[in-house]
């Protein structure tokens, strides 16, 4: 499948999902409790998210490989963001255990928030797709003076050793993530608005034991 059939076939998976989903709705409003009215539009809700999430990917790596993203730095709270972000993706996963461990941020980091809140949900959402749903996603961060380091952790499928050198190249799939829906563009989108920042993008993976995501930023 070349890569153009991949991307469509990756959007049109949730698309065919929300249109399912509405129209069964739409058909059989009356015959519904309010509880299958609600588990349907959460449903709807899930799959818009992972549509948008796919949109704004490769909206990003067009931009990225056309090099159009310029960063709009600004002061922010970082752990802010990054506690944020980790709500977010826990609500499409409420079951899911999130351990949150975050100390010695500074109060005021300048990045571009836009930006560095997408590598997060990139990460974030990576963990959480590619590990069971009753596994913990272990989120930790701390600042170590010149640094802040920042590492999510699951307990999922992991990457082949032969694999890994490969993760931040555009399109590249794992050989054991073939059949679970995505892009290969995450990563490398996430690596490259890290460079932006002068930061760095670390992956350590065992098959079958879990992958540890590193993100390091400066502080300066």
């Amino acid at each position: 499948m070349n890569r153009l059939a991949l991307l469509a076939h990756q959007l049109t998976t949730p698309l065919s999902t929300i249109s399912a989903l509405a129209q069964g709705l739409f058909r059989r409003t009356d015959h519904l409790s309010p509880d299958d009215i609600r588990e349907r539009a959460e449903k709807i809700w899930r799959a818009s998210q992972r549509l948008q999430e796919l949109i704004d990917t490769l909206m990003s790596y067009t931009r990225a490989n056309a090099g159009a993203i310029v960063l709009e730095p600004s002061r922010f709270n970082l752990e802010e963001l990054l506690r944020r972000v980790c709500a977010e993706q826990g609500r499409q996963a409420p079951a899911r255990p999130f351990n949150i461990e975050i100390r010695a941020f500074p109060s005021l980091f300048v990045g571009d928030p836009i930006l560095l809140e997408q590598v997060f949900v990139i990460v974030l959402s990576n963990a959480l797709k590619y590990s069971p749903a009753d596994r913990p996603i272990a989120v930790a961060g701390h600042a170590n003076g010149t640094e802040i380091v920042i590492t999510v952790k699951d307990e999922g499928i992991g990457v082949g050793e032969g694999d890994l050198p490969y993760l931040m190249q555009p399109f590249f799939r794992g050989q054991n993530a073939k059949d679970i829906p995505g892009t290969g563009l995450g990563l490398s989108l996430a690596w490259h608005i890290l460079k932006l920042h002068g930061g760095r993008l670390h992956v350590e993976s065992v098959q079958n034991h879990g992958t540890t995501v590193t993100i390091t930023l400066p502080m300066t």
